[in-house]
């Protein structure tokens, strides 16, 4: 990539005018399969101030790059590698970060807000730095930093932050699944709203008080309850086959239905009342649940991924990251004559969870 620089910044490397349009063309095509296409691989290159916004840098390698102040913002970074990137005050809202080695990143006052970093590496790193003229290099070793970053209404299901600086870091609304803390420094985090499942809160080292207003890991009672909810699934579902000659229609409200993600799929779940329910995370992709009443649910990263929701009431449900890939959306014809229309209204249901969905 020298023949296409104009010079260094702090021993950065520089795109020429017009250079990044073709180096994201390359890569669009490399992912496509294409001979012509070329992996972009960015290394400590000097990015500052670039939009990027809903760019594709799916598997690009731009380790030690300069991207402080940059808009990722709706950018596809999955399995990208931000090896000790700086990315101090990034804007990169709804962007999408899953699976990517981010090992030694600073992001320091970057707003991630709603961003997607499931199984994100933010680990330290050991950045190898030339010195000038390239006669010596140093090795610098670098904690990930993340001090006062906006995470809030993330997805970070699976993330690393072992031994990450997330002081006053912002996890309002979170959806923190299987994530890991060890040894991070967390003082003065927000968790507000924040969810957590297969989370090992002492690990976090934080007073009792920083998670009065989280939703924590299923309780010993929330648990005890399994077994009286998968009676109440299986007396719904001979209620559904039996057109309601036996059985009876199951009613879930106010439940914590995390202890049964595994086997909820298992089930016909027509016409389920399932209001203000727990169900973060929960699989429930390619069931029946048309007609079902989810108002006011924790639905945040669940899978509606292939499920007929015809007439399914989601209206006050949290539904951040919640997937919809070919989910049936489309008003439920009664026998009575009457159609009954999906209801997302009073719900964060985004542009992308509607263009994923049918509706017509």
């Amino acid at each position: 990539m020298s023949a296409a620089t104009i010079g260094s910044i702090r021993g950065f490397t520089m795109l020429k005018p017009g250079e990044l349009d073709r180096v994201l063309a390359e890569h669009k095509a490399f992912l496509s399969g294409s001979r012509h296409g070329k992996r972009a691989t960015l290394l400590s290159y000097f990015l500052g101030q670039t939009d990027l916004s809903n760019c594709l840098l799916t598997r690009a390698d731009l380790s030690g790059t300069v991207l402080t102040g940059s808009c990722l913002k709706f950018a596809n970074l999955t399995g990208a590698t931000l090896y000790c990137c700086e990315m101090f005050n990034v804007d990169a809202r709804f962007a999408n970060f899953s699976h990517a080695d981010m090992r030694g990143a600073t992001l320091n006052g970057s707003n991630l807000s709603t961003a997607r970093l499931d199984n994100a590496d933010f680990r330290a790193g050991r950045l190898m730095k030339s010195a000038a003229g390239g006669a010596s290099s140093a090795v610098i070793d670098r904690n990930s930093s993340a001090v006062g970053v906006d995470f809030s209404y993330c997805s970070l299901v699976g993330a690393t932050f072992e031994g990450a600086d997330l002081k006053d870091a912002n996890f309002t609304g979170a959806l923190i699944v299987g994530t890991e803390f060890k040894g991070a420094r967390m003082n003065g985090v927000t968790l507000k709203g924040a969810i957590l499942t297969d989370v090992d809160v002492a690990e976090m080292q934080l007073p009792p008080e920083a998670f009065k207003e989280c939703t924590l890991p299923p309780s010993d009672q929330a648990v005890a309850a399994r077994q009286q909810i998968l009676f109440r699934l299986t007396a719904h579902q001979s209620w559904i086959e039996s057109d309601a000659r036996r059985g009876m229609s199951a009613v879930l409200d106010d439940m914590d239905l995390r202890p049964v993600a595994s086997v909820i799929g298992k089930y016909k779940l027509t016409a389920l009342s399932a209001k203000r329910v727990i169900a973060a995370g929960v699989d429930f992709s390619c069931t029946e649940l048309q007609g079902a009443n989810f108002e006011g649910a924790d639905l945040r990263g669940a899978s509606f991924e292939g499920t007929d929701l015809r007439g399914v009431r989601f209206n006050g449900a949290l539904l951040h990251h919640a997937k919809f890939l070919g989910a049936d959306m489309r008003p439920l014809q009664m026998r009575s004559g009457e159609k009954l229309p999906c209801d997302v209204s009073d719900t964060a249901f985004s542009a992308a969870q509607r263009g994923e969905a049918v509706f017509s």
